[in-house]
């Protein structure tokens, strides 16, 4: 793990926003919910190996609802939220362990993530179906649509920090039992790869780069809602997120990075 010097995420975010001393500060124009944190402790039933250790006691950051005062009526208007999370750099249970991961959920409608700082690996989980895996990864300044009814997970496959934006449909719920019963996805993300126990869940080893809203592909996702939020219409209807989905295609190629 490397230290990290003070991020300035003005730019990056849309909004008034720095990253130091493990925290984010934001400005005096922005609100926000109390940041909420999950430990170790908090993740521990969705991990490989219940029983792992770390000596970090803060795992992520969740900076719910943060926005300039001025922008509240558009984000209520609309029924949307705009989130930032920070996931610190590591392993869970050693240096041959998992990566620090969110503990992963599935909802009913789209989720829009964009990567402020640092890079991503999304794990995607189709719940009906096939149950096929897809790996996406991501870096700064890239956005990236998870479908509707696809659980997902984060994981920080970096020696930096994680932070990311996503924007979500307000009123939806997120369930997390899936992820909770099955110890995670089917394949877990360590130092050593891929690994999985499950023996009953298809492996897609291709990785999927998503490039929706290429019109806003150097822009914020929160200065382009706030500027056009009828165009992220497909958060809150399934149907215009696949159509989105359908007619940008899915760029299949073999993934065969390395994660370390």
């Amino acid at each position: 793990m490397t230290d990290t010097k003070m991020l300035n995420l003005k730019k990056q975010s849309g909004i008034s926003a720095t990253f130091e001393d493990n925290m984010i500060a934001f400005g005096k124009d922005i609100v926000s919910e109390p940041v909420r944190t999950r430990t170790l402790e908090d993740v521990r039933p969705y991990l490989m190996h219940k029983d792992a250790t770390s000596r970090r006691k803060n795992f992520y950051l969740m900076y719910r609802d943060p926005h300039r005062t001025q922008d509240e009526a558009v984000f209520r208007q609309y029924g949307i939220r705009y989130d930032i999370t920070v996931l610190f750099p590591g392993t869970i249970g050693g240096k041959k362990g998992e990566y620090v991961k969110t503990i992963g959920h599935t909802h009913s409608a789209a989720e829009l993530y964009e990567v402020l700082h640092g890079t991503a690996l999304f794990v995607l989980q189709e719940i009906a179906g096939e149950n096929r895996i897809f790996f996406i990864k991501a870096t700064k300044g890239e956005k990236v649509i998870i479908p509707p009814e696809f659980g997902h997970i984060t994981t920080n496959i970096s020696d930096e920090p994680l932070i990311l934006a996503d924007l979500f449909q307000d009123s939806v719920k997120s369930d997390y039992s899936f992820f909770k019963e099955h110890q995670g996805a089917a394949y877990w993300v360590s130092a050593l790869g891929l690994s999985s126990d499950t023996k009953d869940n298809a492996l897609a080893t291709e990785g999927i780069t998503l490039t929706q809203n290429t019109k806003h592909k150097k822009t914020p996702i929160y200065t382009a809602f706030v500027s056009d939020p009828k165009q992220f219409s497909f958060l809150l209807d399934p149907k215009k997120a696949w159509k989105i989905l359908d007619e940008q295609g899915l760029c299949y190629a073999e993934w065969k990075e390395q994660l370390a």
